[in-house]
């Protein structure tokens, strides 16, 4: 990589990790292009020369995260030899990093701004989808869930309970109980999913 390019590189970084910073203190509407290049200490004509706008800079935020899930998923298959096991310490992870990953938290309050749901939430919630019914696909070559589960209708229907839950968290405690949240869910979710033997080998923590 020639110097330049690092260049390039390292000042696009600097500013996403400024925008992140940011939106997570001022909202992204209380947010301007001016906070953000003090922040990364950078001219408007250097955050212009990798963003046209501040919405630019949203999008961007929200594509950095936008194979997290996939990454999740292998990491958790890595060490988790049940399928849905792996889902479910996947999606615990998440919650985790909604909590300690600046990106993470910035990427999901922002998919919540019209102006971003509109542009990129489709995308986001597609590529979810995806990997969740990989995930059930797999379990399901295994002999993990109960006959009759169809993957796809099954794999929507998790995804949206688990992006509800983060909205119902959020605005009830701010989503300090999103785990204990998530725990529930999947004790309810998964009985009508796996079999009873797998069912009792589960561990919703």
């Amino acid at each position: 990589m020639s110097v330049k390019r690092e260049r390039a590189t390292h000042t696009r970084a600097r500013l996403l990790r400024a925008a992140a910073e940011v939106f997570d203190r001022n909202g992204f509407a209380g947010a301007s292009i001016t906070d953000v290049c003090a922040r990364a200490e950078v001219s408007k004509g250097a955050l212009y020369c990798h963003f046209r706008s501040k919405e630019a800079l949203g999008v961007a935020i929200i594509e950095e995260q936008s194979l997290l899930w996939h990454r999740l998923r292998d990491d958790q298959l890595a060490v988790e030899p049940s399928p849905v096991q792996a889902l479910i310490a996947m999606s615990f992870e998440f919650a985790r990093r909604l909590e300690a990953d600046l990106t993470v938290r910035v990427s999901a309050k922002l998919l919540r701004e019209a102006v971003f749901f509109d542009v990129a939430a489709a995308a986001q919630v597609v590529g979810w989808v995806a990997v969740v019914r990989d995930l059930l696909a797999l379990a399901d070559e295994r002999g993990e869930l109960r006959k009759g589960v169809n993957v796809r209708h099954a794999a929507e229907q998790l995804v949206a309970e688990l992006l509800g839950l983060q909205f119902v968290a959020q605005a009830l405690s701010g989503g300090t109980d999103l785990r204990v949240r998530l725990a529930r869910v999947w004790r309810a979710s998964s009985g009508c999913l796996v079999t009873a033997a797998v069912y009792e080998t589960l561990r919703f923590e």
